[in-house]
């Protein structure tokens, strides 16, 4: 478990960089990806994750972890 850490524009850094992070890249990928689609056949990101997010609570309105 990583401390307890704010990032400079006021996230939790562990969420920002499992979380936000990927959402910045896909977002960022998005054009490029439509771009690379044929017809048939879409380009696709997938995302994989550990067994590890089990271990913790999670709190839907505490994403952050307050």
């Amino acid at each position: 478990m990583a401390p307890y850490i704010l990032t400079k524009d006021g996230f939790e850094s562990v969420f920002a960089i499992n979380y936000l992070g990927h959402f910045l890249l896909t977002h960022l990928l998005m054009p490029r990806l439509i771009a690379a689609g044929t017809n048939g056949q879409s380009a696709r990101i997938v995302n994989v994750s550990s067994a590890g997010q089990s271990l913790g609570f999670f709190e839907i309105n505490d994403l952050q972890g307050k």
